[in-house]
């Protein structure tokens, strides 16, 4: 089975059941400190919009099928790349976020590829441990690219309840080139308080980083 094929409403598992298996206690404290009604406005809503289009038009050109792994309910990415003619899907494990454009089911059980996995303020919600499995697993989703947004360490950070461990640029950068994929974009945004990473997926290349990433040395 293949993620390309968004039309499709099962990932090759069981969601009631699995959902259930993986992390209870922050599943919990995601439906506490969320509200699936809200709608946000403002300028840093239209600022996030462009900056998606940004990206997309720089990094994935001639990409088809996108991935938004832990969307919630800002679905923002998913819209923005439909409009600019992705095949574009969310995946989520908070049943209350279900919708045409979001399936409801656990990432790390997940199977299939896609062109594009985008995670948007996920990865700081898990420890460190758990942090690297993630980014092992987009690693196996995506054929092509692989954009993260996390927030790094600052006075507000721990005002989100369910954040766990922040980041940087540089380590996403160097877990992402453990799992074969080399760095396009890297820093840090103040505005948001967060590190963006764009990575690729290194395959036929035989550049020097390429030739070291794919002997191992990250």
């Amino acid at each position: 089975y293949d993620i390309r094929d968004l039309s499709r409403t099962d990932y090759g598992y069981s969601p009631t059941k699995q959902i259930r298996e993986l992390n209870l206690e922050w599943m919990k404290m995601t439906k506490l400190f969320s509200n699936p009604h809200k709608t946000k406005q403002g300028i840093s809503n239209v600022l996030r919009r462009q900056f998606y289009r940004f990206l997309l038009n720089k990094y994935a050109n001639g990409y088809k099928t996108v991935l938004d792994v832990g969307c919630g309910n800002n679905i923002e990415f998913i819209q923005t790349a439909k409009k600019m003619g992705y095949n574009a899907k969310g995946l989520e494990i908070d049943e209350r976020f279900k919708s045409a454009d979001v399936e409801i089911g656990d990432i790390f059980k997940a199977t299939g590829k896609c062109n594009v996995a985008f995670s948007n303020h996920v990865i700081e919600r898990f420890t460190s441990e758990e942090q690297e499995k993630f980014i092992k697993k987009l690693s196996e989703l995506s054929d092509d690219l692989i954009v993260i947004i996390g927030s790094y360490n600052s006075i507000s950070f721990y005002n989100t309840p369910d954040f766990r461990t922040p980041v940087t640029k540089v380590r996403l950068r160097w877990l992402l080139r453990r799992y074969g994929f080399r760095n396009l974009l890297a820093v840090h945004i103040p505005f948001w308080k967060a590190a963006v990473v764009v990575s690729k997926k290194v395959k036929d290349e035989m550049d020097k980083e390429a030739v070291k990433i794919k002997e191992g040395f990250w």
